[in-house]
């Protein structure tokens, strides 16, 4: 008994297949890309403060991650709070 696929089909199985590859992908490298909370920078190294310095706060920062996580310093991170560390993105308000 032989099947017989239609290039539709075919198409779409490989799209699929492909589709799923590249989202695992993805997921690895983003893994490998995020440090560890433990490998973060303290609050206290960092000097964070719950409330912002200026119109410097970490919802606005490059590094702020929401809703309450940072890429280099440790969680919790406040919206309105502040680090030494900020850098403001490019469309900061």
């Amino acid at each position: 008994m032989s099947t017989i696929i239609s290039r539709r089909g075919l198409i779409g199985a490989a799209a699929a297949v492909a589709a799923a590859g590249v989202s695992g992908h993805a997921t690895r490298v983003r893994a490998q890309a995020e440090p560890k909370e433990s490998d973060k920078i303290t609050h206290a190294d960092a000097q964070y403060q719950l409330v912002p310095k200026g119109q410097q706060r970490c919802e606005i920062c490059l590094q702020f991650d929401p809703p309450d996580h940072c890429k280099i310093v440790q969680s919790p991170i406040l919206r309105k709070g502040w680090c030494q560390y900020f850098a403001a993105r490019d469309n900061a308000q």
